[in-house]
């Protein structure tokens, strides 16, 4: 039953109400600026991404690309394995072009879903311009597929792939997205960034080269160069030493795998990465995802050359962003380990430094 309240009691209640609203109010917000994580769920917070913006606006703003490599950070992926260790969780990039619109770069496995739809939407990402798959491997694409994953929850307008996937294209076109198969020589221009597909070409994925279909589907990853003015991009998926050295034959002279910025190939294993494409590609900043530990050998390859080396396992996300002219960065976190510092002051003098903020 309602309680009556006589009308000077009433008009006193109502200002003690107000008061106590506006209290509980100013509290809140103040709350939700102390707490950046205040929206998200408790059981995510160690997980997610710790910038939160309108990436959008902010690209748009300052007219520069920007990258925002996505990270497990520290998840257990298996809560069963037996070692208590962190595993391979994906890759997944999210870019952001001068213009304002949005690109994601694979998705990561499906466990990792609630973590990347969380990240998206601290990003300010409602809808995005273009998704774009480097290969059919599940560490890369279910994030895309998962019920409460990407396709299920916010638009995409544009799908692009290399390796044709019956299902998964199934699953984009029926989510509303326009398909698009591209292909070595093919290119793209958003927002004044030049997108050129160096691989694969049809006679790659027409022609296996080795009797395992995991090794020729991650050797058939896009390998996908980006330029905007003097700054360059490259993400090569998950190819191998195989792989690497066919890229660096069939390009040699041409410039087109010499980049400012790498995504490592395959999660920066020891499958690839040699000597000879460190050489070839010369970032002056590689960044490696999927959690794995680099080995050490690996990490020289690029830092001999006073090349600066990021994955998340021990930087967590790691944020790249350019004008066209400079190339800056930033990590979520202190390095854990110094196992690296010797291979770091090789060539000390020579890094470029990243640029925390």
């Amino acid at each position: 039953m309602a309680t009556i309240l006589k009308g000077g009691a009433f008009m006193k209640f109502r200002r003690v109400f107000a008061l106590l609203l506006c209290a509980l109010m100013t509290l809140s917000l103040a709350a939700c600026a102390e707490d950046p994580m205040a929206d998200v769920p408790e059981e995510l917070r160690a997980y997610v991404i710790p910038w939160k913006l309108d990436v959008s606006q902010n690209a748009a703003d300052k007219k520069e690309i920007h990258f925002y490599f996505m990270s497990g950070e520290h998840m257990l992926i298996d809560p069963n394995n037996e070692k208590g260790q962190v595993e391979k969780w994906g890759d997944s990039c999210l870019v952001v072009f001068p213009n304002g619109e949005t690109m994601l770069i694979d998705a990561a496995f499906g466990v990792y879903t609630p973590v990347l739809m969380q990240n998206l939407k601290r990003l300010g990402i409602t809808e995005l311009d273009y998704a774009v798959l480097s290969h059919p491997h599940t560490d890369h694409y279910q994030g895309f597929t998962e019920p409460n994953g990407v396709l299920a929850t916010i638009p995409v307008k544009h799908y692009y792939y290399s390796r044709k996937s019956n299902d998964l294209n199934a699953e984009f076109k029926n989510a509303g997205a326009e398909l698009h198969q591209i292909l070595t020589g093919d290119t793209l221009e958003i927002g004044g960034v030049k997108l050129t597909v160096l691989s694969p070409d049809q006679h790659q994925l027409d022609n296996p080269t080795d009797t395992k279909s995991e090794t020729n589907t991650n050797n058939s990853s896009m390998v996908l160069r980006m330029d905007y003015g003097e700054f360059s991009a490259l993400f090569v998926g998950d190819i191998y030493k195989a792989e690497e050295r066919r890229l660096i034959k069939e390009y040699e002279g041409t410039g087109l795998l010499d980049v400012d910025l790498l995504k490592l190939p395959h999660h920066g294993d020891t499958t690839s990465s040699t000597s000879e494409f460190a050489n070839a590609t010369t970032p002056k900043l590689g960044v490696a995802t999927g959690a794995l530990t680099l080995d050490t050998s690996l990490y020289f390859n690029y830092a001999m050359h006073a090349h600066t080396v990021l994955h998340d396992f021990q930087d967590g996300y790691a944020h790249v962003w350019s004008d066209g002219n400079s190339l800056e960065w930033e990590t979520s976190r202190e390095r854990q380990t110094d196992v690296y510092d010797r291979y770091d002051t090789f060539n000390a003098d020579k890094k470029t430094p990243g640029a925390a903020g």
